[in-house]
C-alpha cells in the first residue's frame, strides 16, 4: 500500500476544505492509499512538515491543500532536503495561480481525483536568497496587494479583491533605481514593477501564455518608470497578455535562469514571494532549479507547458 502525507491548511480561502476533507480522504483511501493528515498550525508549519515527511523516506507522495502560500511553504520545505517525493496539489485558496496554470480543478474532490490519476512531471522550482518558491517573485507597485488584502475581503470577493485593492494604489506609484543582471545581461534603470515567474497566471489578472514549466528559465518582466501618466494604460494592456500584445517601450521581457537584483540606493522596496510577504534587502539572488520537483499533473494540463522530451514520457502509475 502506498502512503500519502497530506498537509492541509484548513483556514485557506473561505475555509471550505473542512467540508470536503472527508470526501478527499475517502477518495484517497478508495484509490489504495494510506493517508497521514497534518493540518497546519501556524506560519511556516507546512515548510517544516514537508521537510520532515520527505526526509523520513516513509511516504510515496506529499499532497497539500491550501492557497498559493501553503504550496509555497511546501516547496520551500522540499528544497531543504535532497529527497525527491512527488507532490500532489489540491487548491482551496482565494486565487490559486499555480493550480490554474496546471489546469487543476477549482472543485476540490475533482482536483483530488484528477491529480491522483495524473502523470508525474518534473518542474522548475526557484530560490530567492536560498528561500524556495513555486511560481513568482515580484517587487514594486502592487506587490503588497497580495499579502496586504485582508483575508475576510478575499473570502467575499475572491480575485476581485486584489483588483479593488490595487486601484487604491494607483495614486502612490513610485519607481526604484536598480541594477538587474539576467544571465550576464545587465540592465540599469528605474523600475516601477518587476516579476520573475513560472506561471500562466498572476493574481488571476495577468496572463503569461508563452512559458514552460521545465525549461530551466524564468520569464522576467520589468516595467520602467513611466514617462507620462498615460503610459500606464499601455503597460496594463501589455501585461494583460504578455508576449502576445505588441512590444512596449516601457517593458523589458526576457528569460533567464539566474537573476540578480541590486538596489542602487537605500530604500524600502515592497517584495512578494508566491503572494506572501518577502522582507526587503539590498540584493536578491534568484536561481532556477530545473526540474527539481516532481508534480502529479492532471492529464488535461496543456502539453505545450512542458518540453518535448516530457511529452513523449508516458508513465502509468500502478497502485
Amino acid at each position: 500500500m502506498k502512503r500519502i502525507y497530506y498537509i492541509c491548511n484548513l483556514q485557506a480561502g473561505k475555509a471550505e476544505l473542512s467540508g470536503s476533507l472527508g470526501a478527499i480522504l475517502d477518495l484517497m483511501t478508495k484509490k489504495g492509499y494510506e493517508v497521514t493528515v497534518h493540518p497546519t498550525q501556524a506560519a511556516q508549519d507546512a515548510t517544516a512538515a514537508a521537510e520532515i515527511a520527505a526526509s523520513s523516506g516513509m511516504y510515496d507522495y506529499i499532497f497539500c491543500s491550501g492557497g498559493d502560500g501553503t504550496l509555497h511553504e511546501v516547496m520551500d520545505g522540499l528544497l531543504k532536503t535532497e529527497m525527491t517525493v512527488p507532490v500532489g496539489y489540491i487548491p482551496c485558496g482565494s486565487v490559486n495561480d499555480f493550480a490554474k496554470s496546471m489546469d487543476i480543478s477549482k472543485e476540490m474532490t475533482k482536483a483530488c481525483e484528477d491529480v491522483l490519476d495524473g502523470l508525474p512531471r518534473k518542474i522548475d522550482i526557484g530560490t530567492v536568497n536560498d528561500r524556495g518558491f513555486s511560481y513568482i517573485v515580484a517587487f514594486g507597485a502592487f506587490t503588497d496587494i497580495a499579502y496586504g488584502t485582508p483575508q475576510s475581503v478575499k473570502n467575499v470577493l475572491g480575485p476581485a479583491a486584489y483588483m479593488l485593492n490595487a486601484m487604491t494604489s494607483l495614486t502612490n506609484l513610485r519607481s526604484y533605481p536598480m541594477r538587474i543582471t539576467c544571465d550576464g545581461q545587465v540592465i540599469e534603470d528605474e523600475f516601477l514593477y518587476g516579476m520573475i515567474t513560472n506561471s500562466a497566471s498572476v493574481g488571476s489578472v495577468l496572463d503569461i501564455n508563452d512559458f514552460c514549466f521545465d525549461d530551466g528559465l524564468f520569464e522576467v518582466t520589468l516595467i520602467r518608470k513611466l514617462a507620462k501618466p498615460s503610459d500606464l494604460r499601455k503597460v496594463l494592456l501589455f501585461l494583460k497578455d504578455i508576449h502576445e500584445f505588441p512590444e512596449n517601450e516601457q517593458v523589458y521581457c526576457l528569460r533567464a535562469s539566474e537573476i540578480k537584483v541590486e538596489l542602487m540606493e537605500k530604500t524600502d522596496v515592497p517584495w512578494t514571494i508566491d503572494g506572501e510577504y518577502l522582507p526587503n534587502a539590498s540584493e536578491f539572488h534568484i536561481v532556477n532549479h530545473q526540474q527539481a520537483v516532481t508534480f502529479l499533473v492532471p492529464r488535461t494540463c496543456p502539453t505545450n507547458r512542458f518540453q518535448e522530451t516530457f511529452l513523449l514520457w508516458k508513465v502509468e502509475r500502478k497502485i
